[in-house]
C-alpha cells in the first residue's frame, strides 16, 4: 500500500527525531582541528584504486553485544485501543438508524459526527469516545446513548522495510507477533539465478526499532531455526528492516559534514569514504574512528587513528559494502557500550535511509535527518 501525502510527512518527522542527540559531544583539541582543516589537502585522500599495495585490511576485533528479550516483549501488548489521526469510527445513535455514519478523525485528532462537531478524541478508548459523545449530542437528542466501533485502524501502524516483497507501513489492528507482522510483507527477498533461488536477506542484521532503541531480537534464531522466545510482540511505530546480503553503499555517519550511506564499490577506502561524507566536522574526534563490519549480535570493530591515515603515515584502508564508519564527537572508553551506542543510531539511519527510499525520496539519510548526532 502506498502512503499518503501526510503519511509521508508523519514518516518524515517521525524519524527526523528519531536519532537526535544519540551521542555526546566534547571539545577537540587544536591539534585535531588544524589536521580537519588539511583533510582534504592530504594525498591519502586522494581518489586512487584501494590495491594492496595501497591500502591494508582493517584489523578487528569481535565485540559481543549482550542480547536478552524480555519475557514482557513476548506477551500481547496490554490496554485498550486508543483512538489516533486517521482512525475511521462507526458511530450510530441507538434506536435511531437513520444516524449511522462513518466518521474520520483529523489530524489535530478532532472528530465531526452529526451536530457533535470538533470533539478531541485522540488518546481516548472507544468507551471514552462514547461518552463524550453522548455528552455532546445531548442538546439534541434526549439521553443519547451511542454505539462506537473501529471501522479503520489506520494511527497505529508498524513499518517493514528493506529485502521483502510489499516493503510499507500496515495497520496495527490487533495484537499481532513478529512473525505475523513478517508475513505481511508477503516474504523475504528472494533472487533467482536460473532454475535456482536465494534469499536476499542478511538476517544477521535485520533489527527491530522501538522508540529509538533496538529490540534484541536475534532474527536468525527465529526465522531460520524457529525459536519462538525471539517471536516479540509489535508495538505501533515500529520499525522492522531486513537489509540486503549485497550492499552497495558505505554509511558514514557521527561526526561528518553529510553523514549518511555513500556509493561503495571495489576500490572504495576509508579515506575516499570520509571525503564523499564531506570530511570530519570541526567536532570529530578523528584519533578514535571506528569501522564496524558484521552482525548486530557480535559485530567486528576496528579502531582507526585518522590522523596517521591522512598524514600518510600508515596505510589507507579498505572497506566493504555495509560498513559503518563513525567518526565520534566524544572521548569513549568502553568499547563495547560505546559500540552497542553507535549501532542503535547507525541501524536508525540505515532504517531511515530505507524508508525514505519506499517513500520515493530522493534525500539521503545525512540530509533528510540529523544522522551525525
Amino acid at each position: 500500500m502506498k502512503p499518503s501525502i501526510l503519511q509521508q510527512s508523519i514518516m518524515r518527522f517521525a524519524i527526523a527525531g528519531l536519532l537526535g542527540g544519540a551521542l555526546s559531544s566534547c571539545t577537540p583539541t587544536q591539534e585535531e582541528g588544524n589536521n580537519r582543516a588539511a583533510f582534504f589537502k592530504s594525498k591519502a585522500t586522494e581518489e586512487v584504486p584501494c590495491k594492496e599495495e595501497v591500502c591494508a585490511e582493517p584489523e578487528f576485533q569481535c565485540v559481543k553485544i549482550e542480547k536478552t528479550i524480555s519475557p514482557i516483549l513476548l506477551r500481547p501488548p496490554a490496554g485498550r485501543y486508543r483512538i489516533g489521526p486517521g482512525d475511521e469510527l462507526d458511530i450510530e445513535i441507538a434506536e435511531d438508524a437513520n444516524t449511522r455514519a462513518t466518521a474520520k478523525v483529523m489530524p489535530d485528532g478532532l472528530l465531526y459526527y452529526n451536530v457533535a462537531n470538533g470533539i478531541n478524541v485522540k488518546g481516548m478508548t472507544i468507551r471514552e469516545v462514547s461518552d463524550a459523545l453522548a455528552d455532546a449530542l445531548s442538546y439534541d437528542y434526549v439521553d443519547p446513548i451511542v454505539t462506537v466501533n473501529v471501522a479503520s485502524a489506520s494511527s497505529q501502524r508498524f513499518w517493514i522495510l528493506g529485502q521483502v516483497k510489499n516493503p510499507g507501513t500496515f495497520p496495527l489492528e490487533k495484537p499481532t507477533t513478529l512473525i505475523a507482522a513478517l508475513s505481511r510483507g508477503e516474504g523475504l527477498g528472494v533472487s533467482s539465478f536460473g532454475n535456482e533461488s536465494e534469499e536476499t536477506v542478511d538476517l544477521s542484521r535485520a533489527i527491530l526499532i522501538r522508540d529509538k532503541k533496538l529490540v534484541p531480537v536475534d532474527f536468525e534464531a527465529l526465522i531460520e531455526d524457529g525459536d519462538m522466545s525471539q517471536n516479540v510482540y509489535v508495538h505501533p511505530n515500529d520499525y522492522i528492516y531486513l537489509p540486503s546480503r549485497q550492499s552497495n553503499s558505505v554509511y558514514v555517519l557521527g561526526a561528518v559534514n553529510n553523514p549518511g550511506p555513500v556509493l561503495y564499490d571495489h576500490d572504495s577506502s576509508l579515506l575516499s569514504a570520509v571525503a564523499s561524507a564531506g570530511g570530519p566536522r570541526p567536532d570529530a574526534i578523528v584519533t578514535k574512528a571506528l569501522i564496524i563490519r558484521g552482525s548486530t549480535n557480535e559485530p567486528n570493530v576496528s579502531v582507526v587513528n585518522l590522523q596517521h591515515l591522512m598524514r600518510g603515515t600508515t596505510q589507507n584502508l579498505k572497506v566493504k559494502g555495509g560498513d559503518i564508519i563513525w567518526l565520534p564527537r566524544s572521548m569513549w572508553t568502553n568499547i563495547r557500550n560505546y559500540t552497542e551506542a553507535v549501532l542503535t543510531t547507525a541501524a536508525q539511519a540505515v532504517a531511515v535511509q530505507e524508508g525514505l527510499a519506499v517513500l520515493g525520496s530522493s534525500g539521503s539519510a545525512g540530509v533528510t535527518i540529523t544522522a551525525g548526532n
